[in-house]
């Protein structure tokens, strides 16, 4: 398993620690791995549609 450090806005950071104090996760760690998940979940088809453009452009137009 890989580590990374994130600094956050106090704001977000306050409610990451009440999230926590009312048992809604474990720690820190486990509710931004559950942000990331979804966020890279609803985002996986966009994604996706970019990488094959670029693809594309490259096979096309080659990189500058």
């Amino acid at each position: 398993m890989k580590s990374i450090c994130a600094q956050l806005p106090d704001q977000v950071y306050q409610e990451v620690k009440s999230l926590i104090d009312k048992g809604w996760f474990k720690n820190e760690d486990d509710i931004i791995l559950e942000a990331l998940r979804r966020f890279l979940d609803i985002h996986k088809i966009e994604l996706m549609e970019n990488f094959v453009r670029e693809d594309v452009e490259w096979g096309l137009h080659g990189k500058e």
